[in-house]
């Protein structure tokens, strides 16, 4: 982490103008180095209360849309050092980039995507595929990158990003009614359903089979 400077900048160029830690793909070539295993979540592509078509990210147990016979879609956060800039950040990527990535991944020439960078080249809009992913040759990180990494893994927490959202998010983003409670007074003698706890997959290795 670099040195926060208080008070007087003695150069314009010392100023803190903040910044995100998601990365965007620039058309042309973003080379990049996965520092995390994948992390996956799904989403829906669906027509709000207004009629405009939204992303939103998938429930799970209880998704409305889901409920509604919505597709949900696979996508998967990455940690990457960003070789342009050379700081961390988080790549959001789609199956045509995830399938190539594990293409390599099965490859016994390159194996693990950690150990060497890759360039993700975006194509101009409307080219198919609109990505492609090329392998660099395998180079270990410097001290300086290493640094910079863990700092950057110790401060995000990608499990909590990755996390569903609730129904009643869902519902709000879409512009849905509010799901009526039910009364807590049975008028009959059925047992209450119970709601299967959800699968944990929490997987702190790099994995793509």
């Amino acid at each position: 982490m670099g040195t926060r400077v208080v008070g007087k900048l003695d150069d314009w160029n010392d100023a803190d103008l903040g910044g995100s830690d998601f990365m965007n793909l620039e058309e042309g070539s973003n080379p990049v180095r996965i520092i995390t295993s994948p992390y996956q979540f799904y989403i829906h592509w669906a027509s709000d209360a207004t009629g405009a078509n939204r992303k939103v990210r998938c429930a799970s147990d209880g998704c409305p849309l889901c409920q509604q016979g919505e597709r949900a879609v696979a996508r998967w956060f990455v940690g990457v050092l960003n070789a342009k800039t050379g700081k961390p950040a988080i790549l959001e990527i789609g199956p045509q980039i995830f399938k190539q990535m594990h293409a390599f991944f099965k490859n016994p020439k390159w194996g693990d995507p950690r150990k060497y960078n890759i360039d993700i080249q975006r194509q101009p809009k409307g080219s198919q595929p609109l990505y492609i992913v090329t392998p660099e040759p395998k180079e270990a990180l410097t001290d300086d990158q290493k640094g910079v990494i863990k700092e950057f893994l110790a401060r995000v927490d990608l499990v909590k990003i990755s996390a569903s959202s609730t129904p009643d998010e869902v519902r709000e983003k879409m512009g849905m009614a509010p799901k009526v409670k039910e009364s807590a007074v049975s008028n009959d003698f059925d047992a209450a359903e119970e709601t299967p706890a959800s699968d944990s997959d929490d997987d702190s290795d790099f994995n793509f089979a």
